[in-house]
């Protein structure tokens, strides 16, 4: 009799689960691999996202819209050019979104979606995707075969800028900590720019490689890594020299990321990922079938490395180079993946859709080279980690009752971007924040029936090379005054 009873109430706990999680599906634990949302954008999509200071993706689209997307997934806001956008965009250091389109424009826009300023010198197309250096002075190139540079305030730098190369200039620059700028053109040369728009020198210097759209990944020492239509990947000494190559199977349009041990992750048109040793050895190869890879990888905290295919899959494997899941996305993946929030992984497909992927990663590597052009921001240059500042909002009092909203939107990083955000209370009546992990969080104050209350939050946030910071708020409650009503007196004669 005991036995049934329990048996009939496990069978009524089952169908009361499966009810609760038929109505709200939401409500299912994530898992990693597991599809977080998704958004159907105007066009495809080949641009890679860059991630903001409080989580808003940006993204380009072939419909020549620069979207921004909310960290839930829904849409903020829609920047329209006059031409495709196939350029991932850069966020400078203050917030603004630097994209170039196929309108021969590049673009500045605000964090609000208006325009800053657009930049219309260049006399063609603009897919290469911005760089930005220490200065905020942001490097772009044109089909026009040129190198332009302009400053943060729209205006170009002089010298000898703009560069001129011999050939198309449709791959992303990168940036050394010395400030040499580093670019492939399509007529198989990879070039070393100084800061004055001088050119240092060219690789191979008497005659051409493969046309090049990858862009460079620099290490700790100075090697620069590039991909080629000839089917190789590069090494190339500081002084432009040939330190190594490395053959595939196809041409290499994917840009090379770095492990922290050195090891040089690139794809290739032949279908595979190639993990190389800093030594020019190949360390391990995946493979699942024939499509290009042409997406660049972005490893994870955990070294877990994810990377779109032309198979319409977003994979992940372990720093061994064994799958750890795949997600079937609709449409091809030849974007890039981004690292964002809590280790969200957000990636864009040329069936137009956005998609935020469950990671256990917490954040990107803090790698020599983690993803494409480097970091969340796509700053395309490795100097050393500054740090951030945290900001917990200026203190506030309030009333009993009241929602209250905390704000670390003022936080700043000066490079590489902040994934993580965490508020614990220090001081006074315990209250539930809304979400611990959220730029900005909120809370009911607690009821008061004399004297106030002081709360106290701190905030601390993790940048995406692992330095930290926290900041403090407080927050006084004080007791609701009664709504006196209406006043009756009393009638005299």
């Amino acid at each position: 009799m005991i036995h049934k009873r329990l048996e009939t109430k496990g069978v009524y706990s089952f169908l009361a689960l499966w009810f609760l999680f038929a109505v709200s599906p939401n409500l299912l634990p994530a898992a990693e691999g597991d599809k977080k949302w998704e958004i159907t954008l105007g066009s495809s999509i080949r641009s890679s996202p860059a991630i903001g200071s409080t989580g808003v993706i940006y993204v380009g689209g072939q419909d020549g819209n620069l979207y921004a997307v909310n960290p839930d997934g829904t849409l903020k806001w829609t920047f329209k050019t006059a031409g495709e956008i196939s350029s991932s965009p850069a966020v400078g250091y203050d917030g603004v979104i630097y994209v170039g389109s196929e309108d021969g424009n590049f673009y500045a826009v605000k964090p609000d979606g208006t325009q800053n300023w657009v930049f219309s010198q260049a006399t063609d197309s603009i897919t290469s995707s911005p760089a930005i250096g220490s200065t905020g002075t942001v490097y772009f190139g044109s089909k026009d075969m040129k190198l332009y540079a302009v400053k943060s305030d729209g205006t170009t730098e002089q010298e000898e800028w703009p560069f001129t190369a011999d050939g198309a200039i449709t791959a992303s620059p990168a940036v050394a900590s010395d400030g040499t700028i580093y670019v492939g053109s399509e007529n198989g040369k990879l070039y070393a720019i100084k800061s004055t728009g001088k050119k240092k020198w060219e690789f191979p210097s008497s005659t051409t490689i493969g046309s090049i759209h990858s862009s460079p990944a620099i290490d700790a020492d100075g090697n620069i890594y590039v991909g080629s239509d000839d089917f190789k990947l590069y090494a190339v000494n500081s002084d432009g020299t040939e330190k190594w190559t490395f053959t595939t199977g196809g041409k290499i349009r994917s840009s090379p990321s770095i492990r922290g041990d050195g090891v040089i992750l690139v794809g290739s048109n032949d279908g595979k990922l190639y993990a190389i040793t800093k030594g020019g050895t190949q360390s391990w190869v995946f493979s699942d079938d024939n499509y290009p890879v042409r997406s660049s990888p972005a490893i994870g905290l955990d070294e877990t490395l994810y990377f779109g295919s032309d198979d319409h899959k977003l994979y992940a494997i372990n720093a061994s180079g064994v799958e750890q899941w795949r997600f079937l996305a609709e449409g091809m993946v030849s974007a890039s993946p981004a690292i964002g929030f809590g280790g969200d992984l957000y990636v864009g497909t040329e069936a137009g859709k956005l998609y935020a992927i469950e990671s256990n990663s917490v954040r990107l590597a803090s790698g020599l080279w983690p993803s494409f052009h480097h970091d969340v921001r796509h700053t395309g240059r490795n100097y050393t980690n500054s740090g951030p500042t945290a900001d917990a909002g200026a203190d506030q009092t309030v009333k009993s009752g009241d929602t209250v909203n905390l704000s670390g939107s003022n936080t700043s990083d000066p490079d590489y971007g902040i994934p993580l955000y965490s508020w614990t209370q220090t001081e006074g009546e315990t209250v539930t924040l809304s979400d611990t992990a959220s730029v900005t969080p909120s809370f009911p104050a607690p009821s008061v029936d004399g004297d106030s209350k002081t709360l106290t939050f701190q905030l601390e946030v993790t940048d995406n090379g692992g330095l930290k910071d926290t900041d403090t708020v407080q927050i006084t409650v004080e007791k609701r005054d009664d709504d006196s009503g209406c006043f009756i007196g009393a009638i005299t004669n």
